[in-house]
Order: C-alpha cells, then sequence, then structure tokens
C-alpha cells in the first residue's frame, strides 16, 4: 500500500539528512576522480566520471532543498534530470574504457576499438535526449495524467535502450576476455581489470533496472513513492561505483597511449594505431565496418602482424631514450 504525504511533489516526504552525508561522500570520490585523471592524465579515458559525480552531487544538493520545500515543483524536476544525468555519463565513461581496453589488444576486438566509444556514446546521447523530455513530464504534477504518463513512456524508452546497450556492452566484454584468454595473454593485471569492467558496469545495470521497474510501475506505484529504493539502488550503488573506480583506476592498468598495444607475443610495442578514416555516420551505422571485412580493408590495417621494423618495441625505444640521456 502507498502512503501518499499530502502537498508534496515527490509523493513522500524526502529525507533530510542522508543527502548530506551522500553530497560529503560524492563530493570525495568526485575531487578523488579529479584528481587522478590529472595525476594519470587520462583526460579521454576518465574525464566523464569527475563530470557525472558533480552531476550526482548537484542532484542530491537540490534534492536537499526539495527536503525543506516538497510542494516546489522545480525542484523535483531539476534534481531527477540530474539524478538521471549522472549515472548516464557513468556509463558513457564504462564505453570510453572498454574502448581503452580493446584498444590495447587490437588483435582480439571484435569491433573496431574507436566504434565502441563512438557508437555507444551516440546512442548514449540519445538516452540523456529521452531522460531530459520523459523526467521533465514524469515528476511535473501540473501536468495531466496523460501527458506524465508520456513522460514516463520516453523514460521506459531511454532505460530500454541503455538495457540493450549493456547487453552489448558486456557481449564485447566477455567475447574479448574468452579471446585473450584463449590466446595466452592474459595476464593478472589485464585479468583484474576486465572484473573491475564487469563489475562497474552490474552496478550501473542495477541502477538501470531499478529505474526500469520504477517507471514501469508508474509514476503512482509502490517504487516510486518510495525513497528507500533510490537510496539503496540508486545512490548507494552508484557510490560503489565510484569507489571501485578510484581505487582500480584505469590509468593503473593501460598504458597512456592507445598506439600502445600487446604483440602476440606478449610484448608491448608502440604502432600508428587503429585508424578508421570512414565518415563518422558510416562508422555509427556500420560500427563492425562489414563492407570493409567484405572487400578485405580490414587486412590493411593490421599493424599488429607488420614486421618488426616498421612497429618499434616500447622496452627497447624507452631504452635507447635513456641512454641518449645518459650520454647528454
Amino acid at each position: 500500500m502507498v502512503h501518499l504525504v499530502e502537498g508534496s511533489v515527490w509523493l513522500y516526504a524526502p529525507n533530510k539528512v542522508l543527502p548530506i552525508i551522500f553530497i560529503v561522500l560524492f563530493s570525495i570520490t568526485t575531487a578523488f576522480q579529479l584528481y587522478q585523471t590529472v595525476r594519470f592524465k587520462s583526460w579521454y579515458t576518465t574525464t566523464l566520471l569527475p563530470i557525472a559525480g558533480v552531476c550526482i552531487i548537484a542532484g542530491l544538493a537540490v534534492r536537499e532543498a526539495g527536503a525543506y520545500d516538497y510542494t516546489n515543483v522545480v525542484l523535483v524536476i531539476v534534481s531527477t534530470v540530474f539524478a538521471m544525468t549522472g549515472p548516464i555519463l557513468c556509463a558513457a565513461a564504462n564505453y570510453f574504457i572498454l574502448g581503452r581496453t580493446l584498444y590495447y589488444i587490437p588483435w582480439l576486438s571484435p569491433i573496431h576499438p574507436g566504434r565502441v566509444i563512438t557508437t555507444f556514446s551516440a546512442l548514449d546521447s540519445v538516452c540523456e535526449i529521452l531522460i531530459g523530455q520523459g523526467a521533465s513530464r514524469v515528476v511535473n504534477t501540473t501536468l495531466s495524467a496523460s501527458k506524465r504518463e508520456q513522460g514516463a513512456d520516453l523514460l521506459k524508452a531511454s532505460l530500454i535502450l541503455q538495457a540493450a546497450l549493456f547487453a552489448g556492452y558486456f557481449a564485447l566484454a566477455i567475447t574479448f576476455h574468452v579471446r585473450a584468454r584463449r590466446a595466452g595473454v592474459l595476464n593478472k593485471k589485464l585479468r583484474t581489470f576486465l572484473y573491475i569492467i564487469y563489475i562497474s558496469a552490474a552496478l550501473v545495470t542495477v541502477r538501470c533496472i531499478y529505474r526500469a521497474v520504477e517507471y514501469f510501475l508508474g509514476f503512482l506505484g509502490y517504487v516510486y513513492a518510495h525513497e528507500a529504493f533510490y537510496w539503496v539502488f540508486e545512490a548507494s550503488a552508484m557510490f560503489v561505483y565510484t569507489v571501485i573506480l578510484n581505487v582500480f583506476h584505469p590509468a593503473r592498468y593501460l598504458p597512456k597511449s592507445n598506439k600502445i598495444y600487446l604483440s602476440r607475443d606478449g610484448s608491448e610495442r608502440e604502432g600508428p594505431g587503429w585508424q578508421d578514416k570512414r565518415p563518422f555516420l558510416v562508422t555509427l551505422m556500420d560500427p563492425f565496418d562489414i563492407r570493409g571485412l567484405l572487400m578485405g580493408n580490414d587486412k590493411k590495417n593490421q599493424y599488429w602482424d607488420a614486421a618488426d621494423a616498421e612497429v618499434e618495441p616500447v622496452e627497447a625505444r624507452a631504452q635507447e631514450e635513456g641512454s641518449n640521456g645518459e650520454r647528454k
């Protein structure tokens, strides 16, 4: 049975203490994420993590304000949009992290690593648009029931799309994992990081399932009307997510440049990088480059099978640079 608080646009009286606790917790993890991104110079891979943290903090801050004025519909709209945006950015960060991992062993990647980032992120942007439109309607109690239902439908569509994206994400990661194990290059460091990828993605998926259940039950449903679900399946889940990526930061496991890759013999080398000169829209529509596979164009880009003279071992280059420095 749902017990509604009269006059509250949240349907309940929002907790006044938990937002402050989580603001402090997320501020610590977000500040640390920013520090790590600057320290490791992992701009391309992890910049979205502190940005996501800021969005989550902003949503919590507005939620705290709403706890003292739970008749203000603007506050619940703004809080919901920020609350929905933060996890979406975390999901996008995971796409960047997986893509960066595939760049490290390109000859085992199911698709072009760069396409993981562009394709998944582009579709993630669609999720963001649907969320912005849907959240602003579903929590606006001044709208008619039909308008709010339309908003709920938009949110359902975004959550279904996000679930499909993460299903594809897990499929790519598992395929890569199996290939690395069979190829004998799955060292302890890489295996640990793949487990971190699975766990972090699972936490985002748990949050996605919670939101899906919430909006499929409706804005007067049991889950939507009980704040405890938010604190357990969203705030807590995303906090654990950020802590895990603090402790197991991607920059500790991956080389700084995506041109550095692990060769078939297990040594690190530096190549030209996996390039795709096709137009962006073509890569978006055909991330697997099926046309290129049929025409044999993919073989021209397989720099990892190039002769030793064409691809320089990273360790040898580092030793040479050190010797030059000693001579000076």
